[in-house]
């Protein structure tokens, strides 16, 4: 991918399409240089995840980003960090669109792809007023419907995919009143429609801890709480096509691939009944019976892509394939390859035969850019919440 440009020459005009991206001009094959991308965010700690996963990838990352997400100039992978006032909270203006297209001029930037749920909306909104092409994403009708719990929830009702059963209240007071009467049965999940990151999340027993819970949010929706484990799947989607996909659970600090038929499938439905196109991150609950509920949908990069790329999956490679006009599938990592954290690595050094190849890859990851991780581990770099 080193030598692959996508630049277009001049900005777009005011709502003209963008250039097919296969079509754009590439350099001299005399002259190859590293892609040149532009991340913009406004957080840390997933915006410095897909950069990991696009240094892989052979991109050099310039970063647009704020005040939260300054953490990233300490990056060694960082080839420039601008700071700008501007927030990329979901909405786009007119000034915003000139501060990116001036960074992609200044920075001779191949394409700009985002770090984070908000700067995911407000890039796919001003994609068609760029001057380089941006990372694959879902439209914006789609990233609505995907992004918003209820509605996604009532997608895969349509689709006849297993959910919890859900509810959505206009307010605490609604949902409080709700569980006085008995109509809402506990334990329950109470979380927003859109935030993510686990922002708002409650998992609540009796009416008292619901009382007691913080819910400074509207609407509220409220999942019933189904007993079992935690488990993901990721897929990169091309027009309404899976071309990678990973399923797996993170248990005692160690990521494991997991092969769930079940769950493919209903990825599959899901996708291609919106034509979807990018990273999408689906979490669900796998229950003693075996039954996969799923849960919601977060149709931009996700926390654990740097794992899912030491499995064999480069969710960014994978779209920067589909960029160039080449194959974007992936094969799905064998049924339990599993790839342990720093913390999991350690438990095991008093029996160094145990370590395994991917453990050696994770220490290389972490040893590439070491300052980042220790400033995240300290809670410098860090945002209150988990993906």
């Amino acid at each position: 991918m080193s030598d692959v440009s996508f630049r277009t020459a001049e900005p777009l005009a005011e709502g003209a399409a963008p250039a097919p991206l296969a079509a754009l001009p590439r350099p001299a094959a005399a002259m190859p240089r590293k892609l040149r991308g532009l991340l913009v965010c406004g957080l840390f700690t997933l915006p410095y995840r897909a950069m990991r996963c696009a240094a892989a990838a052979g991109v050099s990352v310039s970063v647009l980003g704020n005040a939260g997400s300054n953490g990233l100039r300490r990056s060694r992978l960082c080839a420039r960090y601008t700071e700008t006032t501007r927030a990329f909270d979901g909405t786009f203006d007119d000034g915003m669109i000139a501060t990116v297209n001036a960074a992609i001029a200044r920075d001779d930037i191949d394409f700009v792809f985002a770090g984070d749920q908000p700067s995911t909306r407000s890039l796919i909104a001003m994609t068609p007023h760029l001057a380089a092409p941006c990372f694959p994403m879902p439209d914006l009708a789609t990233f609505d419907l995907l992004n918003d719990k209820a509605r996604f929830t009532e997608l895969c009702q349509t689709l006849g995919i297993l959910c919890p059963p859900t509810q959505v209240f206009a307010d605490r007071d609604a949902l409080l009143a709700s569980l006085a009467r008995g109509e809402t049965p506990v334990p329950a999940v109470i979380k927003p429609l859109s935030l993510d990151g686990n922002r708002g999340v409650t998992v609540v027993e009796s009416e008292a801890e619901a009382l007691a819970a913080t819910i400074d949010y509207r609407p509220v929706l409220v999942q019933r709480f189904i007993a079992g484990a935690d488990i993901g799947a990721s897929v990169y989607a091309e027009r309404g096509r899976v071309r990678g996909y990973i399923c797996h659970r993170l248990r005692r600090a160690t990521y494991t691939a997991l092969e769930l038929p079940a769950v493919f499938d209903a990825l599959s439905r899901i996708v291609a009944a919106t034509s979807a196109t990018g990273i999408l991150n689906f979490d669900m609950r796998l229950d003693p019976a075996g039954r996969v509920y799923f849960l919601e949908c977060n149709p931009r990069v996700f926390y654990k892509m740097p794992l899912s790329m030491l499995l064999g999956v480069n969710f960014i490679a994978l779209g920067l394939a589909c960029m160039a006009g080449g194959q974007s599938n992936a094969g799905m990592p064998t049924r339990g390859s599993a790839v342990r954290s720093m913390k999991a690595i350690l438990a095991v050094l008093p029996t160094p035969w145990r370590i395994t190849r991917r453990d050696i890859a994770m220490l290389g990851y972490i040893l590439a850019d070491p300052v980042p991780y220790i400033r995240e581990n300290l809670r410098i770099d860090w945002e209150d919440r988990s993906y």
